[in-house]
């Protein structure tokens, strides 16, 4: 790969970026901010052609508008955010060479998926307002019909993209950027968001955050999944581990069902508490898995439960990991005869194997 590259770093408060020169601060809805806010002295999204003071309904997204119809001085672009980056294998942030030496083999490069036990449907149904999702689904379907079967491919699918972040040759960035704003200039004429709290208001970021994943499948795009990293993890997100720790560790009858309520009452206040995947352990999504296992095993196999192995959810998530490599090790025919032998003793449930299987 030959030319300049710019990975825009999406924030609205001061930031440490990565010292690698391809990053570049961008004052998202700077046109919303009182003068005190406009003093960061960053890049805003506040000129030319702009929607920042749109900002409190497309969060980053404004910004994302703005590169596409302003900035023509790189080759390739990519978004980021101030607290979330694209991790190399080693768990390091990206740098520019690296980016380089991607761009020789793939067309865009995307945060990994997390694979969740749900469809997207039905994860995006829990957090927001799903007929604002179906309003989208049909101005795909009346005005690219080319890309509904994609559309429901993808939102009917159990893998979870987020963060709207993505990097690409600046000609597939702007063409990906008109193309989502077309669908969003309809949809806001059926979308009403005057009930929303400020957190939910940022509907259009939220919708987006699949429809990046539905235009890449439909133009069959060369991609390639990255690790994503958080700079810093929320001490919401630690409180909030903390209470599911101490439900589980009551090891009664019904501890699966009332974490798994606490869990999804989080996801209706913060959604973005599996969708970006917010700590940086990385252990939220199969904390999810494990108490949504079981609460199916207190339910229908109560004599499998995994609080047989612990009451300890970090003991419970380690089991679940070793039980997922030999269901893979045994759909390969690698399976050594001592992880069969753990296999067996371990008396593994359907929930868990049903859980498993859908995700190989």
């Amino acid at each position: 790969m030959e030319g300049k590259t710019v990975i825009w770093v999406m924030t609205h408060k001061p930031c440490e970026k990565p010292k690698d020169p391809v990053y570049v601060p961008l004052h998202v809805g700077r046109a919303c901010h009182n003068a005190d806010d406009k003093a960061l002295q960053y890049i805003g999204d506040d000129t030319g052609d702009n929607i920042s003071d749109k900002n409190i309904y497309y969060g980053e997204l404004t910004g994302q508008y703005w590169a596409a119809n302003n900035y023509f001085d790189a080759d390739y672009m990519g978004l980021v955010h101030y607290r979330r980056f694209l991790l190399n294998e080693q768990g390091s942030i990206m740098s520019g060479e690296e980016y380089k030496s991607l761009f020789d083999k793939y067309e865009i490069l995307i945060p990994r998926a997390i694979k969740h036990p749900e469809t997207y449907y039905e994860t995006y149904a829990e957090a927001h307002n799903i007929r604002d999702l179906d309003i989208v689904g049909n101005v795909i379907k009346n005005n690219y019909p080319d890309y509904y079967e994609s559309f429901s491919k993808v939102i009917n699918g159990y893998e979870v993209h987020s963060s709207n972040i993505f990097v690409s040759s600046a000609e597939l960035f702007r063409e990906y950027t008109k193309w989502l704003f077309s669908i969003f200039d309809i949809a806001k004429e059926d979308i009403d968001v005057s009930g929303y709290d400020e957190y939910h208001k940022r509907v259009y970021g939220f919708l987006s955050e699949q429809l990046n994943y539905v235009w890449i499948k439909k133009n069959r795009l060369n991609y390639f999944e990255l690790p994503m990293g958080l700079s810093q993890e929320k001490a919401e997100t630690i409180s909030f581990k903390k209470r599911l720790r101490a439900e589980i560790l009551k090891a009664d009858e019904n501890c699966g069902e009332r974490a798994l309520g606490i869990f999804r009452d989080e996801m209706k206040r913060r959604p973005d508490i599996m969708l970006p995947a917010s700590d940086l352990s990385g252990d939220l999504e199969d904390m999810f898995r494990v108490i949504y296992i079981l609460s199916m095993e207190q339910r229908k196999e109560p004599d499998k439960s995994m609080l047989r192995i612990s009451r300890d959810i970090n003991e419970l998530i380690k089991h679940y990991r070793v039980i997922r490599m030999i269901e893979e090790n045994m759909k390969n025919n690698v399976a050594s005869e001592e992880e069969i032998a753990y296999y067996q003793d371990a008396g593994v449930s359907e929930a868990m194997r049903d859980q498993i299987r859908h995700m190989l």
